[in-house]
């Protein structure tokens, strides 16, 4: 009798990857704070971020 288990299929990231997207976000968190002051979460949601992506920009 076989048997299969399910499995939940993670995705994997280079670190390499990791860190380039954090450089990214970290030129995106600085451009909005010397524009606005602050990190406008409204305006990021409406160029299509993720709240994933902004709560990760704010732990930059």
């Amino acid at each position: 009798m076989i048997t299969s288990a399910a499995t939940s299929k993670k995705q994997k990231y280079s670190r390499a990857s990791l860190q380039a997207s954090d450089r990214l976000l970290k030129a995106v968190k600085e451009k909005m704070l010397h524009e606005n002051g602050k990190i406008d979460e409204a305006l990021l949601r409406k160029q299509g971020y993720s709240e994933d992506t902004i709560a990760r920009l704010k732990e930059i």
